[in-house]
């Protein structure tokens, strides 16, 4: 491959931000990991927006594989061309699987914005494939989005804008795995947009999520703040919340059969197709003064960028938090520490605290009802409403059906895939005569439709040699003696995400230890009877009550 005479250079970095997925709803399919999305549209060109480096494909009739084509990329802003040489090769399309001739090369450094494509037969002055500069945009390079929570900024950034006026911003979340939520704007750029103006392709030409869900209501989780003041210099907010993603790179890991295919990384090694989730590629048909901007550059504007934790309070009810009775909540820093008073609590409805109930931190929601003897130690705020997040569960991570602990139950233990090599094997538990113990062995992510331990039965999770993530299709319920135990204390490694409105029973008693966040926006959760609760609890309408004392692990909001 070679490069001819470059154009003059472009942009740096991205606009208004906002990222990746929630992977799609699928049982044992056969790629796994969220890339089961629809595939691309057949087409000349794909992708038709993306970045200098980043390779874009060409298909055409009269392409003749094992020929070498000069392809010219030329600015429709300053008319800078740069040509890049290639050889056509025979894969499968993306778009319809079938086997085509096609031009791989990399977007040549050129001027963001509309830009030209023309191929020729080296040597040949007619053009092979003619693409118009109404159906490609150079992007700017993705700006990588840190693991580390917190605020940054990227100073004079500029984005690209098509020739229909769509802004596109370029993301890199190759370093993001942990639950995140992302907010970001233009400070100096005021863009004005809805939930109906974005959208999400990957560097590939998949199409990621719409912000506009079913009867056009914002798919949870993703939504635009508008800027305080009409007038603003800024522009309005893109928020957007995501869970884990280790079980995205888990089932890509090397020998693996979602591992991506090294002679076409489109595809899998077990046939199915690849979806870059590391790359994305923001469209943002928004308005400048009430009109689109015009296509090329975007005038230079900083980035600001906010990242925190999808855990980022204690206790979370979306509807509404009651405590009751004498329950608590405080925050820690390592087992054994001190309390501190970081038992923050939020709701987009009522907070009531009864009794003797207290919070040993600050409290956020629609209105607060405190009982003479409950106790709130920090402030009450009226907040703004927050949207969660739907979960939806990877498809081929292993499916447990039924997942029962209680006596008379078999005690296996359940591996990952790429920890097992059998999956399933009996485990004698060697316990308190009468107890039962099931065992999740990580790292990994299970599926299982109901969750139920009782009597004197323990859930076992060993995530003592990396993070160990629980899918609840139904409900879950922890009753009597029941248990939920972790070989490593840290809350960041089991996590329980919970994809339907079924309740949530954690029923404890003083001797209950629990090391773990839930994630269960649309279930009513009962933390209820006793014992100690580290980490964070999301529920719809969460209530704590008797004598359970949740702990929330600092560490979470990545302080």
């Amino acid at each position: 491959m070679r490069v001819s005479r470059a154009g003059s250079r472009w942009g740096t970095s991205a606009t208004a931000l906002v990222t990746v997925m929630v992977v799609g709803l699928a049982r044992n399919a056969a790629a796994g990991c969220g890339c089961q999305k629809p595939p691309p549209p057949v087409a000349e060109v794909r992708p038709n927006v993306t970045y200098a480096g980043a390779p874009v494909t060409l298909f055409g009739a009269s392409l003749v594989e094992g020929e070498d084509y000069d392809v010219t990329f030329t600015s429709s802003a300053t008319g800078d061309d740069t040509t890049v040489s290639a050889r056509v090769v025979n894969r499968r399309d993306l778009g319809d699987g079938v086997f085509k001739n096609q031009l791989v090369v990399p977007v040549p450094e050129l001027p963001l914005g509309p830009a030209a494509i023309v191929a020729r037969l080296a040597g040949r002055t007619s053009p092979a494939i003619n693409i118009q500069d109404a159906d490609f945009t150079v992007a700017p390079a993705p700006v990588a989005v840190p693991s580390q929570y917190g605020e940054w900024r990227v100073p004079g950034y500029r984005a690209a804008v098509g020739k229909d006026g769509v802004v596109y911003v370029t993301l890199d979340l190759t370093g993001t795995t942990e639950p995140l939520v992302f907010e970001a704007r233009a400070l100096g750029y005021p863009l004005r947009f809805t939930n109906q103006d974005i959208i999400f392709r990957n560097a590939q030409g998949f199409l990621m999520q719409l912000l506009v869900g079913v009867d056009g209501e914002p798919v949870p989780g993703m939504f635009v703040v508008p800027a305080s003041d009409p007038s603003s210099s800024d522009s309005d907010t893109l928020r957007y919340s995501r869970h884990e993603f280790s079980t995205y790179f888990l089932q890509h890991a090397e020998r693996q059969p979602h591992a991506v295919d090294p002679t076409d990384p489109n595809w899998h090694l077990d046939g199915s197709r690849h979806v870059d989730h590391n790359h994305l590629i923001l469209a943002i048909a928004g308005q400048l003064g009430h009109q689109r901007p015009d296509p090329g550059t975007t005038p230079a504007f900083d980035l600001g960028v906010t990242t925190y934790s999808l855990f980022h309070q204690g206790l979370v009810g979306v509807s509404s938090v009651t405590m009751s009775g004498r329950a608590l909540t405080d925050g820690y820093d390592t087992a054994g520490s001190p309390p501190t008073p970081d038992g923050d609590v939020f709701s987009n409805g009522m907070v009531s605290v009864h009794d003797h109930a207290k919070i040993e931190g600050d409290a956020t929601g629609a209105g607060f009802d405190v009982a003479r003897d409950a106790a709130v130690s920090g402030s009450r705020t009226i907040g703004t409403p927050l949207s969660f997040m739907e979960i939806k569960v990877p498809a081929g991570i292993p499916d447990l059906g039924k997942l029962t602990v209680e006596p008379g139950s078999p005690e296996v233990a359940d591996r990952a895939p790429h920890r097992s090599k059998g999956g399933k094997g009996t485990k004698r538990s060697g316990g308190p005569k009468g107890r039962r113990q099931r065992t999740l062995v990580g790292p990994g992510s299970f599926l299982v439709s109901d969750l139920t331990i009782a009597g004197r039965s323990t859930l076992f999770v060993d995530n003592s040699a990396g993070p160990v993530t629980l899918y609840v299709t139904g409900r879950v319920t922890v009753k009597g003696t029941g248990r939920i135990v972790v070989a490593d204390p840290n809350p960041e490694k089991f996590a329980v995400y919970v994809a339907s409105d079924q309740p949530v029973t954690f029923g404890g008693s003083a001797a209950t230890r629990f090391y773990g966040v839930l994630y269960a926006p649309r279930s009513t959760v009962d933390i209820m009877g006793g014992g100690q609760w580290y980490g964070a609890f999301v529920g719809n309408a969460l209530r704590a009550a008797g004598r359970s004392n949740v702990h929330y692990y600092r560490a979470l909001k990545g302080r």
